[in-house]
């Protein structure tokens, strides 16, 4: 009888719901620690932060002074395979279009969101 290694990892879901500095980069740098340990990560931003998704937003957090830098967070949680998801109701909220959005960034309907975030160990909001 072989015993197979199965490997599970765990999800964290990590979710902004406000654009100011303080709530992005508590999320972002959150993410990027949860990756780094070997979390599924799934950042959410809800309508009030969604404009932090718009190319060169992230950029407009790069030098708060002991901050690290947003884009190289952004970059580890994506490398790490960690995912940014908008829900879709940001787009037509904050007038974005699907273009404007940085690169990796998925679009999702909150429901379907839930469903990829059943299982999640911890949840996290700023």
């Amino acid at each position: 009888m072989s015993e197979e290694y199965v490997e599970e990892t765990s999800k964290m879901v990590i979710m902004c719901n406000h654009a100011d500095p303080d709530s992005v980069m508590a999320a972002i740098v959150m993410g990027a620690a949860a990756a780094a340990t070997g979390e599924q990560v799934l950042m959410f931003f809800q309508p009030g932060a969604a404009k932090v998704l718009v190319k060169g937003e992230l950029e407009k957090f790069q030098g708060i002074q002991g901050l690290p830098d947003p884009i190289k967070l952004y970059d580890s949680i994506k490398i790490l395979d960690g995912r940014f998801i908008l829900c879709e109701l940001g787009l037509p909220n904050k007038g974005i279009n699907k273009e404007d959005l940085r690169e990796g960034v998925e679009v999702m309907m909150a429901s379907s969101f839930l469903l990829e975030a059943e299982g999640a160990k911890a949840v996290y909001c700023y």
